[in-house]
């Protein structure tokens, strides 16, 4: 039986513009689904004020130390609920999600998580916003399988610390990854309700 989360290997033809047009055909259909689940969940009274619905892309990740490993670009696809209920230790916003995302040695990967999100302070007519979400991560196999702590069965969990300068709907941002390094993105956020 086959794994239906297995990353087969890229084709040796298959160049970086081709995993680029994978990743925004990726990104439109996120961005479509981020618009039908909008209205659904409107339409069906599951929603309170403030609600959003955000779609986020990191292209790429830096790593603190390079390896011959590493791709060169991830492609993380990103939707989270972001609403004011559920909030504690002063947080502005909670953030329930689900990535996909080729890990750092190109394996397909998917983190199920909720967080916290803070507004720090105002800067250059938007805020800093500081997050962090824990959950699950999935993909990381052989022979990759201890590049992450705690991996059973291909799952780990793990928490995730980021900063961003959010301005309106949009913002861009870093993730940290461990001791690793960063994943860089942008996101928009669309409104549920009002």
């Amino acid at each position: 039986m086959t794994d239906p989360f297995a990353c087969a290997a890229p084709a040796p033809t298959e160049s970086s513009t081709g995993r680029g047009r994978r990743a925004l055909r990726q990104g439109i259909a996120a961005a479509c689904a981020a618009t039908w689940l909008s209205a659904s969940a409107h339409a069906q009274g599951l929603t309170s004020p403030g609600d959003q619905l955000r779609v986020s892309y990191g292209p790429w990740a830096y790593h603190f130390h390079h390896s011959s490993e590493h791709v060169r670009y991830n492609h993380l696809v990103a939707l989270e609920l972001l609403t004011p209920r559920w909030t504690f230790w002063g947080a502005a916003r909670t953030q329930i999600g689900f990535a996909a995302f080729d890990n750092s040695f190109g394996q397909f990967s998917q983190y199920l998580y909720v967080g916290q999100e803070w507004d720090l302070l105002p800067l250059w007519g938007g805020h800093l916003v500081l997050s962090v979400t824990a959950g699950l991560l999935h993909g990381y196999k052989e022979p990759y399988q201890d590049k992450i702590p705690f991996n059973r069965y291909g799952i780990a969990p793990v928490a995730v610390p980021a900063l961003a300068w959010r301005y309106g709907r949009f913002s861009l941002g870093a993730s940290v990854l461990g001791a690793n390094g960063f994943l860089f993105s942008g996101s928009w956020a669309f409104d549920l309700a009002r």
